[in-house]
């Protein structure tokens, strides 16, 4: 990792900046997944009934995901996995932050209880939770600049 060093040696400020691109680039992560998986991947990829018999009485296993569920089930997953890192990125609070590690966390273990079906997706919530991991942990307590903790503006 490649930290930028000021020109009077520290690195304040620094940690915040990698900690909110790290919390963004998790969310449009989970935005192009969304996307990707809705528009590339078919319905034998999250159906086990395709996946064990290669039919279905409801559709045909070579059909779109977005063409089989609609678009609503899409929406529904991308808040999922996005809506979080986005949360986190805006607030840029600690606490907030590590609260949305372990919301990604409860959202990956659905996403492991429904693993025979569409919903297993949510599964893609592990990797952004480990990002989230590094992220909250680069996070410093005072990370917001610009307010001090009374809520008074920071004179330069």
């Amino acid at each position: 990792m490649i930290v930028a060093i000021r020109i009077d040696g520290s690195t304040k400020g620094y940690a915040a900046v990698v900690s909110r691109a790290m919390w963004w680039a998790s969310a449009v992560a989970a935005l192009a997944f969304t996307v990707w998986v809705g528009t590339s991947w078919s319905m034998t990829d999250v159906s086990l009934s395709c996946s064990k018999i290669g039919e279905s009485r409801f559709f045909q296993c070579d059909d779109r995901i977005v063409h089989v569920l609609g678009v609503w089930p899409l929406v529904g997953v991308g808040l999922l996995l996005a809506a979080p890192p986005a949360v986190a990125a805006l607030s840029m609070r600690k606490w907030v932050s590590w609260l949305v590690v372990a919301v990604l966390v409860v959202v990956s273990i659905a996403g492991l209880v429904n693993w025979t079906g569409y919903w297993r997706l949510l599964l893609f919530a592990l990797p952004l939770a480990v990002l989230g991991l590094v992220a909250a942990s680069l996070q410093q307590e005072g990370s917001r600049t610009g307010t001090l903790r009374d809520g008074s503006a920071e004179v330069a």
